[in-house]
């Protein structure tokens, strides 16, 4: 497989991380901790909705820049920040007063463990937050090398009409 095959490979995989990993997580498999939650206010359920409905926006305009017929380095920049804000929206978002990547205390789905490593809580939603920004980042640097001919910013590779 070509570097930059391999490297589109990995931004479609950050873009689909996207929208199917929040809606899968948050609506899903947790539900009873945010859409369902009966101890969530009608408006807080309205901002889970808007961040399934932004992770769907952000990674299916990813997947519209990768399906472009031309790989160029601003293209490929702009579906790797379309991938990974998502993520890096939720990893700042920890770090809002008030805020909590675990559920200590939630009063439906009960005191809920933080998971520790030698001692370091370590928060499943950020470790996939991190990894799908490593996947686009990786996936972006394979796309963005120099071309054959030496030149930057100019198409990497062109599809065959």
């Amino acid at each position: 497989m070509q570097r930059e095959q391999l490297g589109k490979w990995l931004l479609g995989a950050a873009a689909l991380s996207t929208i199917i990993v929040p809606i899968g997580v948050d609506a899903v498999i947790l539900a009873e901790g945010h859409m369902n939650n009966p101890a969530w206010l009608p408006h807080a359920k309205l901002h889970c909705a808007m961040s399934f409905f932004a992770a769907v926006s952000l990674g299916g305009a990813a997947l519209a820049v990768l399906t472009r017929p031309v790989t160029d380095k601003f293209s490929m920049g702009l579906a790797t920040f379309l991938s990974c804000s998502f993520y890096i929206g939720l990893i700042a978002a920890g770090f809002w007063p008030g805020t909590s990547y675990g559920f200590i205390g939630d009063p439906v789905l009960g005191d809920f463990p933080e998971p520790q490593i030698g001692g370091i809580t370590i928060y499943p939603n950020v470790i996939a937050s991190v990894i799908t920004i490593a996947i686009a980042l990786t996936g972006y640097w394979l796309t963005s090398q120099v071309n054959e001919s030496g030149k930057i910013n100019q198409p990497l590779a062109v599809k065959d009409s």
